[in-house]
């Protein structure tokens, strides 16, 4: 009975042994799921000479959130609260802002979407970018729906913003910028029926450390052109410089403080009767950070 047993054992074994070597076992892949990659915050102050929103100006406080579905999906949420501000009259509720972004990885090239809503009007875009070699750009088009129609003068709009083409050579890097928006449907005397904004800007970096990194920007904007339906209305037009200053310090290898500061030069020449406005200035500064998974 023990022969029997110590035999019947070693059949068990040479019998398991033989079926892993010709019997393959099937591998289960893992299902993709939805992760956060990262998280952030910001804060922004958005200065207009001349403007009613205060004497500090429009200050923003922002949150994000990255996530990503698999290898080839990724996903962006930002959510934004916006204040008047001034040194006498204190900070008085201006508005909100929500951004849902999609992207779906083909290689060379992405295709995306992006829905934007805030207090008075709705964006939705659909969303290209490509990158072969020293040559990129991107592609954002869609429709701006007003809640209001021709709230503050401005109806619903087909919208466009591109960098159809960028350059890099080294570290430099040059594109062409194009903003527009087309009136959608018919519009009365007076009324603006398309604008567009034409820039080159340039991008090149001025230092870099094993933590820190600065960059600088600049934007030409030369055509910056309106059409009212009729030709009486009177209009500026606003070709302006623009520097950016850009610096971001890794506090860690997953934590990260970066912002930026913004002054635009704008000059204005009247168009259609109008006289020459006067010269002003526009400035932009922000700060945030993002914690990366």
């Amino acid at each position: 009975m023990k022969k029997l047993t110590l035999l019947l054992a070693a059949l068990s074994v040479a019998s398991a042994a033989y079926a892993k070597e010709v019997m393959p076992v099937a591998e289960v892949e893992s299902t993709p799921m939805l992760a956060v990659t990262s998280v952030g915050q910001f804060i922004e102050v958005d200065n207009d000479s001349g403007s009613s929103d205060g004497n500090i100006g429009k200050v923003m406080l922002g949150n994000s959130v990255g996530l990503a579905y698999g290898d080839d999906w990724t996903f962006g949420l930002m959510a934004r609260k916006d204040w008047i501000t001034d040194t006498d009259d204190g900070m008085q509720s201006e508005g909100h802002r929500l951004e849902l972004s999609a992207w779906k990885d083909m290689g060379d090239y992405s295709l995306g979407f992006k829905w934007r809503g805030e207090e008075d009007k709705d964006r939705f875009l659909l969303r290209t970018k490509y990158s072969y070699g020293m040559v990129s750009g991107w592609i954002d088009a869609g429709y701006e729906a007003y809640n209001e129609d021709g709230k503050n003068g401005v109806a619903d709009q087909w919208y466009f913003e591109m960098m159809p083409v960028k350059v890099s050579y080294g570290p430099v890097t040059v594109g062409y910028y194009l903003e527009a928006g087309i009136t959608a449907g018919s519009t009365s005397t007076d009324d603006l029926e398309n604008w567009t904004n034409h820039q080159i800007r340039l991008y090149a970096p001025l230092y870099k450390a094993d933590k820190l990194a600065l960059s600088a920007e600049y934007r030409y904007q030369f055509r910056n052109n309106k059409e009212y339906d009729g030709d009486s209305k009177e209009w500026q037009e606003n070709n302006r410089h623009i520097g950016i200053l850009k610096a971001a310090y890794a506090m860690t290898d997953d934590l990260t403080i970066d912002g930026y500061y913004r002054y635009d030069f704008n000059k204005y020449d009247g168009h259609d009767g109008a006289s020459d406005a006067k010269d002003d200035y526009y400035g932009e500064f922000c700060v945030g950070w993002t914690y990366k998974f």
